[in-house]
């Protein structure tokens, strides 16, 4: 009869949620486009895990940068990217690309987080009745359902956070991985000698 024998399995496994969670973005960013019906759902989550991803890489990058990184994680992701910026010595120009679609990112996703039903009542409009149906059947839209309509916005940041989170990647002095890389896995099986 075989004799079954001891084994002892060590296993470790490094998850880089920032990469996760932007392979998420592009998939999802990737159905909105090629499928119309529902297309709006699509890009407002891949928006979202754009946000999500940037936010993360800070997180990533920050506790390898600061020794104390865990009194700035409650900052908001402008605040972090400043302190961030300064230490690796990267700079923008704060009212333009990209730090601008970042910050208009960040104004939609706290919008979504904290969302709220809200009434939209515009100002009444003047037409004849020869031209008024055009007018009257506009659909009535927030700013946030506006950024969802199409691809544009969900595209615009991801180029964006992309551009930035490769700046910051080249920047860090630490040894670092390939920017968007998953982690590593790592196992061994080790046969065990009975005493």
């Amino acid at each position: 009869m075989l004799q079954h024998r001891k084994i002892k399995i060590d296993k470790s496994r490094t998850v880089h949620t920032y990469a996760e969670l932007w392979h998420a973005s592009e998939c999802v960013l990737n159905t909105g486009t090629q499928n119309r019906e529902g297309s709006s759902w699509q890009f407002l989550s891949s928006i979202l895990l754009t946000a999500f991803t940037f936010e993360a890489y800070l997180n990533h990058i920050g506790s390898h940068t600061f020794i104390c990184w865990s009194e700035y994680e409650r900052y908001a992701p402008l605040q972090k990217l400043d302190l961030l910026c300064i230490k690796l010595e990267v700079s923008y120009l704060k009212g333009e690309r990209p730090v601008q679609t970042i910050k208009k990112l960040f104004d939609f996703r706290n919008t979504i987080a904290h969302g709220q039903s809200e009434t939209m009542k515009p100002n009444p409009i003047m037409k004849t009745t020869e031209n008024y149906q055009e007018t009257y059947y506009e659909e009535l839209i927030t700013d946030w359902e506006r950024l969802v309509k199409n691809k544009e916005f969900a595209c615009r940041v991801r180029d964006d956070v992309k551009a930035v989170l490769e700046k910051l990647h080249e920047a860090r002095k630490d040894d670092k991985e390939a920017l968007f890389s998953f982690g590593m896995r790592h196992g061994s099986a080790t046969l065990v000698e009975d005493s």
